[in-house]
């Protein structure tokens, strides 16, 4: 499964839990943790979760 968590932060906290959630799940599936501003239009094919 192929997914991808998609976060803004301004302090940075957010960006903690989105990556505690990527590692989480990441030991079985193929995870991609990245901010509103730097997601591409490629990224978003193929995503299941």
């Amino acid at each position: 499964m192929r997914a991808l968590i998609v976060y803004d932060s301004y302090f940075g906290n957010t960006q903690k839990i989105a990556e505690a959630i990527g590692n989480s799940i990441a030991s079985n599936d193929d995870v991609t943790v990245c901010t509103v501003t730097s997601i591409k239009p490629e990224q978003l094919s193929g995503v299941n979760l």
